[in-house]
């Protein structure tokens, strides 16, 4: 765990902040080199896609974030911006993003689903890149356990399940499939609900070996989460794909 990389008088440079920059980056590179070979979106508008993906996918990981810890940001509000320090949630930023997607989709005359199938594989990729972010800032992370993998940090005084590598290394793993996926897609939507079908699992199943937050019937509040979105996305998942075999 390396929280900070390194000073420079009063400057740092955080290592969770790198790291999603990094994602960022290597996704604008991946995606404007689709769009320069498959005419959709323009590579200029690519910029612009992704600017207002992160500024959106942004506010609501960190709303969401804050939401759940409100206690501790009601007594310290000006730590509501000291995101360096790690406190983004997912599922609070792909709702925004959602949104924020929607309203440029809307704005731009684009297909909402191509648009969003389109961007989909990098949301995995950059989030891949975040996880890392988290291992390294030391948050998000599991349960104890005295597998030979488990690592320690300093503020816990035992080994735990680096569920941010588990996490990291299932994101790869759905950008590479998404990515393969998309040469046979059959209908609009395919690409991003997959995405957020299997993510949903994926996550669903990590979370039995995080330490859990908000809890409800034996279940992490990001377990419930993954329910209802899997649930939202089978359906429509499975309403495209009729409405697509239709015609």
């Amino acid at each position: 765990m390396k929280p900070i990389l390194f000073s420079f008088g009063g400057i740092h440079l955080y290592s969770y902040g790198l790291c999603i920059a990094l994602g960022v980056l290597l996704s604008i590179f991946l995606m404007k080199r689709r769009a320069a070979k498959e005419g959709f979106p323009g590579t200029e508008e690519v910029l612009d896609l992704s600017f207002m993906v992160l500024v959106w996918g942004f506010l609501g990981a960190r709303l969401f974030y804050v939401v759940q810890n409100f206690s501790y940001y009601a007594a310290k509000p000006f730590k509501f911006f000291a995101v360096w320090e790690g406190g983004l949630i997912f599922y609070g930023g792909a709702i925004s993003a959602f949104l924020g997607l929607w309203l440029m989709a809307r704005k731009k005359k684009w297909p909402f689903w191509k648009t969003l199938d389109f961007l989909a594989p990098y949301g995995a990729l950059t989030h891949a890149f975040g996880r890392i972010g988290c291992f390294m800032n030391g948050c998000c992370f599991g349960k104890a356990c005295d597998l030979p993998w488990a690592v320690r940090f300093p503020e816990i005084p035992y080994a735990v399940h680096p569920t941010q590598l588990y996490e990291a290394f299932y994101d790869i793993l759905l950008f590479a499939f998404l990515i393969a996926r998309r040469k046979r897609i059959r209908f609009e939507g395919e690409i991003s609900l997959l995405y957020l079908l299997l993510y949903g699992i994926g996550r669903y199943l990590i979370e039995f070996v995080r330490e859990p937050g908000w809890m409800w019937m034996g279940l992490t509040s990001n377990q419930w989460l993954s329910i209802a979105i899997m649930i939202a996305a089978f359906i429509v998942f499975q309403f495209r794909r009729r409405k697509g075999s239709s015609r």
